[in-house]
């Protein structure tokens, strides 16, 4: 979209031309736009809110909980969205994308609350690891930035999950998995949820626990969760709910199988050993490290049984207030408390190779090298909403405000002698320190959801987003605030056709980590200065935005939707290491960047028995005007294939067993091997097949048996971890 035309020039535009054009026709009323997807995880659900067989009429889609582990497997399938998970198990790094926007630039709520994990100080991914799926029986995903509630970090869409509500007849479910790649116990996951109402009380309950033996040496996990919740009816119509999520995780750090002489990057394929295991009952697989901070080092050798233990306490309330009949209000409160606890243990042999002066006669195999607790997240907030319908206008409107806090990183122990590093006179301590300075975000959105007549619907409205933060030894604060207009067309063209247009503008605040690494790369006077980068402090991100969609409906249970997507996002934060004349050093800052792209997905049912789904998207992303890349030379963003696709069947054998297919293919897709040395890598394409068997044995029991990359198809989705070859899994799911 050319910066000299605005987006609420656009929007105006559409809103006056479109209606002109299309005229009065009545068809079905346009109740949602085709940028969301719904996915229902419990057929109970499903026929208490429509017919099943009706379910194509909307972007609806139903699908069973089995195999999934979390929220971010039932998303897998969709074509819109990419990986670059590490391990297959408990990797919490930033390992999704929708349409090219990674995980911190995506809001995932949980029955409303924010629960985007925070990285090292504050808001940078999603662990999708620590929301299971305990007892969710919905998720919603909203691709794009159209909606006015989610600002802030949401602007590659939003993900919301949603609990079981209790009723008065209890809902109680039981699921268990086991299956692996050499051994059917190499992973489990168990869980149980539990939901019932008594008079004005009501509980629900979530518990899990998996397990996963080591694939990439040394990755093994764990971790449980719990979550309770008490609903008390209160005076009219009101209900209060008291919420709590418990999760604590062991995973284990990576350790470097490449016998190169290199352990501590592990980024030179040309170094003889590179493909050579060091341990041969894994595969050749690069390592991790425990990240230090300016000018701490980071401990990049890791050991036998390096690991860190997650914990984390996820607390909120909710008050809903209906107000008449046709208004409600809603307060929602969080508190966030994550930490880390972070040892690593010494590997001699590995350690000698880098010299730096360590003394393998100091440090004995096994010892405990590095002991620290990492204050993750400590941030609380706020959102107050409410809503109104007056005749054909659904009105609303609500304010939030965000403390994003994090806490300080208390080092118990380090081994000066095993972290020794040289790049700048390092004596090898590990200091503790204090949290990074709080940041404070606010927000505020006005809507309306206007049906113009009974086949045209138009979602418009305003979202104020701002926020405030001072960097520490620094005079100067960051303040920064901006009004997005945002307006969403859906017209049904007649009972099979609906198209939808949204066009908007979004805006983006800095997370705590990137304000950090701008603040030490940015001002002349810190030590992790970057010449070039001097003076130029963080700017939000203004994205400005359009999608298309236009869907139509077979009689019978098929349809087919192809959607298109425009996103220019200027003050693009980048957040990496930057060359610094010989070496490189951390940093944020601004660049600018674009991304379009193409989707189509369809559903034919071929026989009465036999269904066919079909899914591709085409992607482009482009990064401009980095000063840390002046020549362009890695243009593109990081892991996002240019064509992802997929076909699948269900084949309902007879009623009690079904059959379901799918295979994936995921094209070429470009990463950054050095951003010292600008240098560009290329991840080939590949193909995997998926299958699983379903049987119902009972109304309350149903099993399966399912086999992932049947192929055994050898590829990547991050550049040097090689992702899981066959797998073979069986489940069990009741329910009462």
């Amino acid at each position: 979209m050319p910066r000299h035309l605005s987006a609420p020039a656009v929007a105006l535009l559409v809103v006056c031309l479109i209606p002109c054009i299309l005229g009065s026709h009545a068809a079905i009323a346009a109740e949602n736009s085709l940028m969301q997807d719904v996915i229902y995880l419990d057929p109970v659900v499903v026929t208490e809110t429509a017919a099943e067989e009706n379910l194509n009429q909307s972007s609806l889609r139903v699908e069973e909980k089995s195999r999934s582990n979390h929220i971010a497997d039932y998303l897998s399938n969709d074509t819109d969205i990419s990986y670059k998970r590490k391990s297959n198990f408990g990797d919490s790094g930033d390992v999704i994308s929708i349409r090219g926007f990674e995980s911190k630039r995506i809001m995932l709520n949980l029955d409303g609350r924010s629960v985007s994990s925070t990285g090292n100080v504050g808001g940078n991914y999603i662990d999708f690891n620590t929301i299971p799926l305990d007892n969710i029986v919905r998720i919603e995903v909203i691709k794009g930035g159209s909606s006015i509630e989610y600002g802030n970090n949401a602007l590659g869409g939003v993900i919301n999950a949603y609990t079981a509500e209790p009723t008065e007849e209890a809902r109680l479910t039981l699921y268990g998995t086991s299956g692996g790649w050499s051994h059917m116990h190499d992973f489990h996951n168990l869980r149980g949820s539990y939901a019932q109402k008594f008079g004005g009380l009501g509980v629900s309950l979530g518990v899990s626990h998996q397990m996963a033996e080591a694939y990439l040496r040394n990755n093994d996990y764990e971790s449980f969760h719990v979550a309770p919740k008490v609903y008390v009816d209160t005076a009219w119509g009101g209900q209060l709910v008291l919420g709590y999520d418990y999760s604590v995780s062991d995973r284990g750090l990576i350790r470097s199988n490449r016998a190169d002489g290199i352990p501590n990057t592990d980024t030179d394929p040309s170094a003889p050993g590179f493909d050579t295991p060091i341990d041969s009952a894994y595969p050749v697989a690069s390592g991790e490290y425990f990240a230090g901070g300016a000018p701490t080092p980071s401990m990049n050798v890791i050991g036998e049984d390096a690991h860190w233990v997650k914990t984390r306490h996820l607390m909120d309330l909710k008050y809903h207030q209906d107000l008449l009949e046709d208004g409600y209000l809603e307060l929602l409160l969080f508190k966030n408390h994550e930490s880390r606890r972070e040892k690593n243990y010494a590997d001699v042999a590995a350690r000698s190779q880098l010299g730096w002066g360590f003394n393998p006669a100091l440090t004995q195999d096994g010892d405990l090298v590095l002991d620290r607790d990492v204050t993750v997240d400590l941030s609380y907030g706020g959102k107050l909403k409410g809503g109104w319908d007056i005749g054909r206008h659904s009105l609303l409107a609500g304010v939030e405000h965000k403390v994003l806090e994090s806490g300080g990183i208390d080092v118990k122990h380090v081994d000066t002698n095993y972290n020794k590093h040289p790049a700048n006179g390092f004596t090898g301590g590990m200091d503790s320190s204090d949290g990074s300075p709080d940041a404070y975000v606010w927000g505020a959105f006005l809507g309306d959801k206007y049906a113009i007549s009974d086949s045209l619907l138009l979602d418009f409205g305003l979202r104020f987003d701002s926020f405030e933060y001072t960097p520490r030894d620094l005079d100067e604060t960051m303040k920064h605030h901006h009004i997005s207009p945002k307006a969403t067309l859906t017209y049904d063209l007649d009972d099979a056709q609906t198209i939808s247009l949204a066009v908007y503008e979004n805006y983006r605040t800095p997370t705590l980590p990137e304000l950090y690494w701008n603040s030490q790369a940015a001002p002349a006077s810190s030590a992790g200065n970057v010449s070039y980068l001097t003076g130029m402090y963080l700017k939000p991100e203004l994205e400005r935005g359009v999608d298309l969609a236009y869907r139509y409906r077979f009689s019978g249970s098929g349809f087919a939707q192809i959607a298109g997507f425009y996103y220019s996002i200027e003050d693009y934060i980048l957040h990496k290491a930057v060359p610094t004349g010989g070496g490189r050093s951390w940093a944020a800052y601004n660049a600018d960047a674009t991304i379009y792209g193409a989707t189509f997905t369809s559903r034919w049912p071929l026989l009465d028995e036999l269904a066919l789904q079909v899914a591709a998207t085409w992607q482009q992303t482009k990064k401009e005007n980095d000063p840390a890349d002046p020549d362009g030379i890695l243009e593109s963003l990081d892991y996002i294939p240019a064509i992802k696709s997929n076909i699948g069947l269900t084949w309902n054998i007879i009623p009690e067993l079904v059959l379901d297919t799918t295979l994936n293919y995921v094209g070429s897709r470009d990463y950054t091997i050095s951003t010292s040395d600008l240098e560009r890598g290329t991840l080939g394409a590949y193909s995997t097949l998926g299958a699983s068997l379903r049987y119902t044995l009972d109304e309350h029991t149903t099993l399966e048996l399912y086999g992932d990359n049947l192929t055994n198809t050898r590829y990547e989705e991050s550049w040097g971890y090689p992702a899981m070859g066959t797998n073979i899994g069986v489940s069990v799911k009741w329910k009462l």
